[in-house]
């Protein structure tokens, strides 16, 4: 079997024997599965899914500590490429039914046998294959909106005075773009799959995934596959539809995808600069960075009049994802071959950039630095002029790249604080801190393991066992106290996380006087 067809997969159920049957009898390899994990309750499931991203979940729908369609909800917003079936009596399937939105691809009543359910998981596995293959290889014929929607994106019908709001919005109308919102709220995505040319059935996967959220359409143009959103309301499950997206081009196509995000808008002559705004927020990523990208403070930044010649474009793109020596190379070349109006474009390009992300101490110390002062750079040879521009332009990619290692240190710091604040609130989650910080659990905790070294979970829960063990070993509270006071109404949850983080009960670690 092709080893991209060779799905993982997660099971959970809080009846051990099940579940040891379950494990052990599948013979999991013959029907294109790898048995990853397993868990006897909701809880430990989803530490799971977070920890080892399986393709499937194989769930009983009554779990201990977290419901199945709870545990579904959150894997759905932390994984959502990750299918989900469920195990569930003749009573649950009604309430398993509340599921269907969460990637529940399967009901499979108890008591059910072994050959019943590997024949059930060899259908499991046709739809997970079937849904990759078409992801892979999307329908690209294109109807009548493509014509349409490519100069819309990429022509300023506006500046050039071609065509009115109104005219656009009937073109809009007779190429059927979006022909059941009337008068659709819009916005503009601009996402990066690997380093090389973007491809029709790239875009077309792109649409088949977001699709399911809002109504999209989306073209190859350059290295970008550009998307309209259309919504009759907000944008609000745009996270996680990205989340799917990156997990999607990733598990699919084997590609990193990052995404710029343009503010959204309601007139289609806005729709070029939407689409500048969503381009020059995916330049703001790093080379292999994934996720959702948007231009920092989007509402108060200032912007120069741009030349969006060749020049200025190539350089703005180098100074936000090249290496410093890339960089350089460039500009060296362009000292050798190029008039004096190229080092006009170096700096205006450059300081243009840093006045939407920068500060104007930064600014300011950067000029000083540069020797930009007017009188004296305006005097000095071209040599040393260009030497200060390259200086300048070193120093913003420096800035720029120290704003992206400093935007995820902070957001994970700010999660660190409020695991060492608030780990006693029984309701801290990672989908908590995540809206809080007005990003996806996906993204969260992606990004916590790399800073943190683990998943937000298992900081969580690392937290508050320190703190447990600390307390019985230094107080007289009660057991249920010591738990109550580490986030955890239910005391059997408790004991059966301490035991498994320190291998012995909570008492027998008091007794043991905390060397146990």
């Amino acid at each position: 079997m092709n080893e991209k067809e060779r799905y993982t997969v997660v099971v959970a159920d809080d009846e051990a024997e099940l579940l040891d049957a379950v494990c052990q009898m599948i013979r999991w390899e013959d029907i294109g599965f790898t048995l990853v994990g397993s868990a006897g309750n909701g809880l430990d499931a989803l530490q799971l899914v977070e920890q080892l991203q399986p393709d499937l979940l194989l769930s009983d729908i009554h779990m201990p500590f977290i419901s199945g369609v709870e545990l579904a909800r959150q894997v759905r917003a932390l994984r959502p490429m990750t299918h989900i079936a469920f195990l569930s009596g003749y009573d649950d399937f009604e309430y398993a039914q509340k599921a269907i939105e969460y990637n529940v691809i399967s009901y499979l009543l108890k008591p059910i046998g072994m050959a019943d359910l590997t024949e059930a998981l060899r259908e499991m596995h046709k739809k997970i294959r079937l849904r990759y293959q078409a992801l892979q290889s999307p329908q690209t014929e294109r109807p009548g909106w493509e014509p349409f929607l490519l100069p819309l994106l990429l022509d300023d019908f506006t500046e050039a005075g071609e065509l009115s709001e109104a005219s656009l919005a009937a073109a809009a109308r007779a190429a059927a773009l979006f022909p059941d919102l009337p008068e659709p709220r819009l916005l503009v995505l601009a996402s990066r799959m690997g380093e090389e040319a973007a491809t029709a059935e790239l875009a077309g996967s792109v649409d088949l995934i977001l699709s399911s959220y809002y109504p999209a359409r989306s073209l190859a143009a350059g290295r970008q596959v550009l998307t309209l959103l259309a919504s009759d309301g907000d944008f609000d499950r745009l996270p996680i539809a990205l989340d799917e997206l990156v997990q999607a081009v990733g598990r699919v196509w084997g590609l990193s995808c990052a995404t710029g995000v343009s503010r959204p808008f309601e007139h289609w002559t806005q729709c070029h600069a939407a689409a500048r705004e969503a381009v020059d927020a995916l330049r703001f990523a790093a080379p292999g960075a994934q996720g959702l990208r948007q231009l920092p403070q989007p509402e108060t930044a200032v912007r120069c009049p741009v030349d969006y010649a060749a020049l200025p474009d190539r350089l703005e793109s180098l100074l936000r994802t090249a290496t410093p020596a890339e960089l350089q190379r460039f500009l060296l070349t362009l000292r050798e071959g190029m008039e004096d109006v190229a080092l006009l474009q170096v700096l205006a390009t450059a300081l243009r950039i840093l006045s939407t992300t920068a500060s104007e101490e930064q600014i300011r110390d950067l000029r000083r630095r540069c020797r930009l002062e007017e009188s004296a750079f305006a005097a000095v040879p071209e040599v040393e002029r260009w030497r200060r521009a390259i200086q300048l332009c070193l120093g913003a990619q420096e800035l720029l790249a120290g704003q992206r290692r400093d935007g995820v240190s902070l957001l994970c710091g700010k999660a660190l604080e409020d695991i060492n604040l608030h780990y006693m609130d029984e309701l801290l989650s990672l989908g908590s801190v995540s809206e809080r910080l007005h990003v996806s659990p996906n993204y969260l905790s992606a990004n916590m393991k790399k800073y943190a070294g683990d998943t937000f979970i298992n900081l969580l829960i690392k937290k508050r066992m320190e703190v447990a063990g600390d307390l019985l070993k230094t107080t007289n509270l009660k057991i249920h106290e010591v738990a109550k006071r580490c986030g955890y109404s239910d005391q059997h949850y408790f004991s059966y996380c301490f035991k498994k983080y320190y291998g012995v009960s909570p008492m027998a670690l008091r007794r043991s006087g905390g060397n146990g």
